[in-house]
Order: structure tokens, then sequence, then C-alpha cells
């Protein structure tokens, strides 16, 4: 391990990269590919991925390089400052997407791998880390539990560097708001209880997955026709805000966008695009409950015409032609 100017950089030697490469396969199968930091602060971070086979039908991504440092752990817990993370994820996951509905789970690995460093504190069993909203726009999950890594055959959660130090992998089950406050309030065996009772707790993430303590609803609030899990991310490499302003008409009532238009940006959050069915009448446009704010992506899933259009810079309007949507001319 190197320690450079105090709290520079540190990293795996290569022997104790070997030795964390060597204890990843054996526990995690075969890495099929190492996705190494470009831009390394403090401390380097790679992520290894071990991708889906018949025995192990999901990948299963981990981190390299946390351990390379001892966490300050209270001194009844010594001997378990070091650690690795584990996030497993769907076979049909898209790993190489850029789209925060893809890449969330790798950034919090990268997260949750430097927190201990960047609030002078520690991470371990049991240890949960909210992210105050959603991760991404196709789900409610939106914090993280760390319990001992799943291993598919029995074996040792830990491994030891060549100086004999303990390196422990711990695993990322992602939790809903109201589990976190209930994991708050009662403790983390509370909630696995509660877990083994709905045998809801699978190693792998699952973004259907249903929330144990689920929220209250008001029948009379409108749903979007897609829940958040059934979104896709269809929107790639879009640069700026990604927010934007559609009508019931669209997203609860599943019509078509028949007149779109973009104009300057009301906020930071704001692409400046707006879509409609087209056949509104000024009423229901002047009504504020009747329209809301969605990303970009969402309302794409409901409408995939207006992924050629968003590139266009304001002002200009689109409406619905025989070839999709037709660019009207003289917009101001």
């Amino acid at each position: 391990m190197q320690d450079i100017l105090g709290r520079g950089l540190v990293e795996y030697t290569q022997e104790e990269e070997r030795a964390a490469l060597a204890a990843i396969r054996e526990r995690f199968g075969e890495i099929g590919k190492i996705l190494r930091e470009v831009v390394t602060p403090e401390i380097r971070v790679d992520l290894c991925v071990a991708e889906p086979t018949s025995a192990r039908p999901y990948y299963t991504i981990i981190t390299c390089g946390m351990g390379a440092r001892e966490m300050p752990v209270p001194r009844e817990l010594r001997g378990c400052g070091r650690a690795e993370l584990v996030f497993m994820l769907p076979e049909d996951w898209d790993i190489g997407g850029s789209d925060e509905c893809c890449y969330w789970p790798l950034r919090w690995l990268k997260l949750l791998a430097r927190l201990p460093w960047e609030e002078d504190s520690w991470l371990g069993w049991g240890h949960t880390v909210p992210n105050g909203e959603p991760f991404a726009e196709n789900t409610q999950l939106s914090a993280v539990l760390l319990l001992d890594a799943y291993m598919r055959e029995s074996g040792a959660g830990s491994f030891q560097l060549p100086n004999h130090q303990t390196v422990h992998f711990y695993q990322c089950f992602a939790l809903y708001d109201e589990e976190l406050d209930f994991q708050l309030e009662h403790g983390v065996q509370a909630l696995l209880e509660r877990f083994a009772q709905a045998g809801a707790l699978s190693p792998v993430l699952n973004l259907a997955r249903p929330n144990l303590f689920p929220p209250a609803r008001e029948e009379s609030a409108r749903q979007p026709l897609l829940a958040k899990q059934e979104l896709r991310p269809l929107l790639r490499n879009w640069r700026g805000p990604a927010g934007c302003l559609a009508t019931d008409r669209i997203l609860v009532e599943g019509a078509a966008v028949g007149y779109c238009y973009r104009e300057e940006p009301a906020g930071e959050w704001d692409s400046g695009w707006r879509f409609t069915a087209g056949d509104e009448s000024d009423e229901y446009m002047d009504d504020p409950r009747h329209s809301d704010v969605y990303t970009l992506n969402c309302v794409a899933n409901y409408d995939i015409d207006i992924l050629p259009v968003l590139e266009t810079p304001a002002p200009c309007a689109f409406a619905r032609g025989e070839q999709g949507l037709e660019r009207l001319k003289n917009i101001k």
C-alpha cells in the first residue's frame, strides 16, 4: 500500500492487488473485465465485473482498492477496518450504460468506498447510507444497507493481504425510504426478520421488489401509466438539464405526443421542452393540475418519436404529421 503525502493517493501494491483479485475470483467467479479509474482522487477504487454464468445468472460488481487503507473502526472492532464492497445486478442489466438508470449501482460502489475517508468514519455490517431521493427515475429505492457478502458456495467472507491484515466483503442491498426508517427505529435485526418473513431479501438487485412498508396512497392522486421500474434508459449521452413539462394526456392517459416545443429554460433543471397531445383545450392547459415535471427519458418511454428532435435548439416547435413529429416553420 502507498500513502503519498499523508492523505495522498492510496492504492494496493501489485502484490496486494494480486491477492485481492485472487480472492474475488475464488468467491465471486471469473472477472470478465476491470473498470479502471482514469482519475484517482485520494484512494484508487477499480470495479471488477464478474459476468453472468449458468451457475451465477447475474452480474457481480466488486470494488478493488477500498481495502488499501484501514478505516477508523472502534477499538472493539479492531481487525474489521478493511473492506471491499459488492453489488449484484440482474443478468440483463446494461453494465456499460452511461444513463443514471444503469450507472447508479456502480456510482454508489465508488461513493461508498470513499465515504470513510471523506467523512473520517467507517462502514461495516448493518450500516445504512441514504441517498435522500430515489437513485434514478426508474426506481423508488433510495438507500443502501451493508450486510455480509453473499457467496453461492460457502466460503470465507474475507481474505488476507500479504501482510496478514484481513479485508472483509460487504454486500450492498438497496432499500426504500420506509424500510430505512424502520431500520433506524427498530434496528437491523428487526428489518432482516421482516425481510425473512416476506422472502424478499435477494442478493440480486430487483427494481420491482415490493416495498415492505408501502406508503399510503391517495386514491385521488393521478398515476402515470408506467411504473418507475418499467422505464427504460432510452436517452443516451444527453448533456445538460433533462427536465421538461408534459401533460396528463400523455403520461396518465397514454396519448402520443401531438405537439411539442422548446423555449428558454425556466431553471437549472429545465431543458425547455414542453410536450402535449395537441388536443388539450385552453382550460385544460391553464389548469396546473393537468401537467407535471418529468425527465426527457421518462417522456421518451411514452413516445419514442421525440428522441430525434430533442437536440433541436430553442426556439422550435413540432407537430405530428405523416412522417412523425415534423418541425414547424417561423417559430420565434
